[in-house]
């Protein structure tokens, strides 16, 4: 019995005139088969990712040129100085790197415990605060005053 299930295979049948008639004139093209799969590609060299603009670039400093941290210097006293009263005002949200560096450095103060604490009295005030906010009010204050 085990021999008959090996032994079986499927063979497609040929595709009637008509049929092949009608693919040629529509310009149809035969999809993938089961075979497709396991015929190799030919390689080329085009599609290689090697391309010319995309190699490593030989950069050479000069006198006079900025290095990294003095380019990262000249941003923050840039960022800190006075500002250009004739340019328009544009307001931008805070970078979380500048927040986590103000919290490291609060952590580096000696006054740590004062400024644990006062940290922990604006969370309660905030958790209260947001409680209070989400809690709809259907005028019940109104019904229990009358």
């Amino acid at each position: 019995m085990s021999k008959r299930k090996r032994d079986i295979s499927y063979l497609k049948p040929e595709e009637p005139a008509f049929i092949s008639r009608m693919k040629a004139q529509a310009g149809y093209k035969e999809g993938p088969t089961v075979d497709t799969k396991r015929e190799s590609l030919a390689y080329d060299e085009s599609d290689s990712d090697d391309h010319d603009e995309e190699q490593p670039q030989v950069v050479v400093v000069k006198e006079g040129d900025l290095t990294a941290e003095e380019a990262s210097e000249a941003k923050r006293e840039k960022e800190e100085g006075p500002a250009d009263l004739n340019q328009r005002v544009v307001f931008r949200k805070p970078d979380k790197s500048k927040k986590a560096d103000v919290s490291s450095a609060d952590s580096s103060e000696p006054s740590n415990i004062d400024s644990t604490e006062s940290k922990r009295s604006k969370v309660e005030g905030s958790k209260k605060q947001s409680q209070t906010k989400s809690v709809l009010s259907f005028a019940e204050d109104e019904d229990e005053e009358s």
